[in-house]
């Protein structure tokens, strides 16, 4: 029999292109009967404010393209834009992106904002990969909409290449450093960031929740969905 792919649900996921990591992640969580499906805006070079605007300026074109696949939801899947376009941006991309595709849309931001609301989550770890004068825009981005952010770390990584190969052990050693005590949730962003693997002995390590970006991505557009509790997909926040 002729394998129907996403049969029951397709995610649309507009990637930047040296994005290497939430396609196989997303894929290998996904329940039986649904799929992802991937276009990409072109990002290069080391990450820094100029090389992001350049990117969402293909954005529109990206929707297009995913949407000729006929997906049932699409995820805008970069969370630096969150920082560097200014205020409401993630808002209002999802609505015209929602009206011009015709399907429901959301963002890495939306999707974090609305997964740390059902965590109930306020106050935070944070912890990203990011060149620290772009790691610099995020907790004062957190705060400004309410959380305390106790603490927060990053990795320094400026070329946009090597996020991807942030292994396991690197990531556990990083997270190791923070203080947690009294967190909420440890919340990892970055949507080329490997966290899957991690997330659940992070968790019985940390004794809170751990929110990653593609975990946030992957549950918003689901629950967009209806789809059922995906069994492979880590984290508390797929158990509530």
């Amino acid at each position: 029999m002729t394998a129907v792919y996403g049969g029951r649900g397709r995610i649309g996921l507009i990637v930047p292109a040296n994005n290497s990591v939430i396609e196989p992640e997303l894929w290998s969580a996904l329940p039986e009967g649904y799929a992802a499906h991937a276009t990409r805006i072109l990002a290069k070079g080391e990450l820094t404010a100029e090389a992001v605007r350049r990117m969402e300026r293909e954005a529109d074109a990206a929707l297009e393209a995913i949407a000729a696949t006929r997906v049932d939801v699409i995820a805008y899947c970069d969370m630096v834009t969150t920082f560097i376009m200014e205020p409401g941006w993630n808002e209002a991309a999802v609505e015209r992106f929602s009206r011009l595709a015709g399907v429901p849309c959301l963002s890495a931001w939306t999707a974090l904002r609305d997964a740390l609301q059902s965590l109930g989550v306020r106050r935070m770890a944070l912890g990203t990969p990011y060149p620290r004068a772009i790691h610099a825009l995020a907790p004062p981005f957190f705060a400004q909409r309410g959380y305390d952010v106790a603490t927060h770390a990053t990795l320094d990584i400026l070329a946009m290449h090597d996020v991807p190969q942030v292994d396991g052990e690197r990531l556990r050693a990083f997270v190791a450093r923070m203080d947690v005590g009294g967190c909420d949730a440890l919340v990892l962003l970055a949507t080329d960031l490997p966290t899957f693997a991690c997330i659940e002995p992070l968790e019985q390590a940390l004794g809170i929740p751990v929110v990653s970006s593609n975990q946030a991505i992957l549950w918003a557009a689901l629950r967009a969905l209806g789809a059922p509790r995906p069994a492979r997909a880590p984290g508390r926040l797929f158990r509530r």
